[in-house]
């Protein structure tokens, strides 16, 4: 018997010791992603080993030499570089000795990849007997588990190695064993036999497995919530230089930038504030545009010095009265002291009308200076911003008739726009065939804009800011998007948009700065004022197309993007043939458009929310069922012994009929089989008793049969002793429940 015990425990702790394998392979996986190996199979199956060595506990010495012999074969099979063994084998030396001349002097940048690979295969023994430590003999886990699920998280942060199902994975083994080896070890501690059976290590395993399912599924249905705080996790890999390249990386944090060389790669939210702006409505803030497209990203062209790119705003006063409307307004902004990001410039809506800036704290007046490539404003002789300024700006309305009537003029010989229709000579021909193809039908520069930007808008591109890609070495920004990933954010469309009306010969240049912010309400005695606070996650580009006696027109290709203001040509209904206004629109009185709609809209959400209910009801219900049958099924699999017993001692009756005690041994018998104790078909009842009563450490059972063979064999009726029988019974019953 005790030796049946120990035979148990060894196939026990060999399951367990499995399971912390597993925990192990999860720290393999990721070595082909963060070296340059190709042979994790080797590394697996050295593991193996190492593992299988420290499990049969063979003696040290052989333990040594069979761990030495699996290093030096995978040594040769991952760096053959001798044609024979004893070749080979002086390499290793001479590699070692040098490596160990190499630590010595703390040079470890220089140590050979043979020298790395024989460190880590230590390392991996190292750790085969660790694990045997914790989990055979000390029964823990945790520390191994929580280290295992921190190396995944970093590895999946700061490589390319994708950890989603590695930490579930590891969630689920980890908690497994977890969970048994706590059992265990309660169980060890109070001296309990019952820690020996695989019935109960069976049933603790597969309840383990009901609570992880539940957990898991209560997990994934429960609401997760937006993060409260932003990401720190891009600063680190900018801190530490973990920059690969790839769809979605680098990550960055989503804020004005003055460097936009390199465009791409995906950022997270934040919402710092950065100033607050008061004003009659929301605006766009420009802070300045760039002329100059690279096939990577956007700078200012250096055909002149900036010495000589330095006027006194407002640039243009008169215009098309056909094509803009022009009001001047007053804005007034206050920076955020306790924000991390300075500005040496204004940020202004439309275009600046005052030659000077108000500081509003000092009651100063500053003289403005403005680059007219850049449109960059800022304070004259190198005075700083001022943290709360006031200045006048033109807001500007464009009509679309008078734009349209621009037509589309020839810039050919017109060499101050030569910058604004430039691209780099390696620009994929596609890009201007696609454009070209987009606004075949329009005859005008506003409608071939217009045409850009909705394309560019509409379904075939994807709004991301996360998982956006960055062009490989020799791609241009622009095809990219438009070809392959089809997915970005602004800085996408924006630079797509000026790129091929670029291709069509049309002037553009890129724009950058803040969207309108988020309303704070009315200010100002009169509340003519709009409060707007602007953060770091209102940063924005755009693009700006230039138009003869208009100048630079704004376009909103993003989507989602409120845009700017253009009035569409007032339609002459009194003109209309009467055939073209449907009966109802001429019977109905004029109302407001939110008025007429929201009895419609109240309609289509009852029918959604009906439909919904329709649709979703059945589908919820057959889930729940669905769940419920197979929680049902699986507890009635999990407790179908204790089950058993409680029918057979249900059933059981001590009356004293003979009958009754033929019943009861009979059903005893079937229950002794359910549980494990088969009778084997050469085994007479005696000798089956005789295993059962040995097993059981007891000997009711042969009791049992011995009165039960008379009832089969005797032609007298059995003297049954009912109060022993019905002792023997319950202790058989007592003994299979433990």
């Amino acid at each position: 018997m005790r030796r049946l015990h120990k035979k148990r425990q060894l196939y026990r702790d060999f399951v367990l010791y499995m399971f912390g394998f597993l925990l192990l392979m999860e720290w393999l996986y990721p070595v082909s992603e963060i070296t340059h190996t190709d042979s994790i199979a080797l590394f697996v199956a050295v593991s193996a080993v190492f593992f299988l060595i420290t499990f049969f506990k063979i003696h040290l010495v052989w333990s040594l030499l069979f761990r030495l012999a699996a290093i030096l074969g995978a040594l040769y099979l991952l760096f053959p570089e001798s044609s024979t063994e004893q070749m080979w084998m002086f390499t290793f030396l001479d590699d070692l000795f040098y490596n160990i001349y190499l630590l010595t002097a703390g040079n470890l940048a220089d140590i050979t990849d043979m020298h790395r690979t024989f460190l880590f295969l230590i390392l991996l023994s190292i750790l085969s007997y660790l694990l045997f430590y914790w989990i055979v003999q000390a029964r823990r886990i945790l520390l191994f588990l929580a280290i295992s699920i921190v190396y995944i998280g970093i590895i999946d942060t700061f490589t390319d190695y994708s950890g989603s199902w590695a930490i579930v994975r590891t969630f689920i083994v980890g908690l497994f064993l977890f969970g048994l080896l706590l059992l265990l070890k309660r169980g060890e501690q109070k001296g309990t036999h019952a820690v020996l059976s695989f019935r109960t290590f069976g049933r603790s395993f597969a309840l383990l497995g009901v609570f992880i399912m539940l957990a898991a599924s209560i997990g994934y249905a429960m609401p997760k919530p937006e993060p409260q705080w932003p990401d720190p996790l891009p600063y680190l890999q900018s801190v530490f230089g973990f920059v690969p390249s790839g769809i979605g990386t680098p990550v960055q944090r989503i804020g004005y930038s003055e460097d936009d060389r390199r465009l791409g790669g995906g950022f997270v939210q934040d919402d710092t504030p950065i100033f607050i702006a008061r004003v009659e409505s929301g605006q766009y803030w420009k802070g300045e545009t760039k002329n100059e497209y690279t096939g990577r990203g956007w700078q200012l062209s250096d055909s002149l010095e900036v010495e000589e790119r330095s006027v006194t705003p407002p640039l243009q006063e008169s215009k098309r009265a056909d094509a803009v409307e022009v009001e001047t307004q007053q804005a007034e902004l206050q920076l955020y002291s306790e924000g991390e990001q300075q500005f040496g410039h204004l940020f202004y809506p439309g275009e600046l009308a005052s030659p000077t800036v108000t500081d509003l704290v000092g009651e100063q007046d500053y003289p403005l200076q403005m680059d007219p490539v850049s449109a960059m404003a800022t304070v004259a002789n190198g005075e700083l911003v001022p943290q709360r300024y006031e200045f006048q700006f033109y807001e500007q309305t464009y009509y679309v008739e008078g734009l349209r009537n621009i037509g589309r003029p020839d810039y050919s010989n017109d060499e101050e726009l030569a910058d604004y229709l430039a691209l780099p000579e390696e620009l994929p021909e596609r890009i201007g065939e696609l454009a070209e193809d987009i606004t075949k039908d329009a005859d005008n520069q506003y409608d071939m804009a217009v045409a850009i930007e909705q394309y560019l808008s509409g379904p075939n591109f994807e709004y991301e800011t996360e998982n956006v890609a960055i062009p490989a070495e020799g791609q241009d920004y622009v095809d990219q998007f438009l070809f392959e990933t089809a997915r970005g954010y602004c800085d996408n469309f924006s630079t797509a948009m000026a790129v091929m009306l670029r291709t069509l010969d049309i002037p553009t240049r890129w724009a950058k700065g803040f969207t309108e912010g988020e309303a704070q309400g009315t200010v100002g005695e009169d509340e003519t004022y709009q409060e707007y606070v602007i953060a770091n996650s209102n940063a924005h580009s755009w693009v700006e197309v230039y138009f003869p006696e208009v100048g630079w027109v704004p376009f909103e290709p993003t989507p989602s993007f409120s845009g700017f203001s253009f009035q569409q040509p007032e339609i002459d209904i009194e003109n209309r043939d009467e055939e073209d206004v449907e009966p109802e629109q001429r019977e109905e009185p004029e109302q407001d458009e939110d008025e007429v709609q929201e009895p419609e809209n109240e309609e289509e959400t009852e029918a959604s929310q009906t439909l919904g209910q329709t649709k979703e009801g059945p589908s919820w219900w057959l889930g729940a069922a669905i769940g419920i049958l197979v929680v049902a099924a699986l507890v009635l699999f999990l407790f179908r012994k204790a089950i058993a017993r409680a029918y057979v001692n249900g059933m059981y009756k001590n009356d004293g009929r003979t009958e009754s005690f033929v019943r009861s041994y009979e059903r005893l018998l079937w229950l002794l089989g359910f549980h494990g104790y088969k009778r084997k078909t050469t085994q007479t009842l005696r000798e089956y008793a005789t295993d059962v009563d040995s097993e059981l450490e007891s000997t009711g059972m042969r009791e049992l049969t011995e009165a039960y063979e008379q009832y089969l064999y005797s032609n007298k009726k059995p003297d049954i002793d009912g109060d022993r029988f019905h002792e023997n019974w319950k202790n058989i019953l007592n003994k299979i429940r433990t």
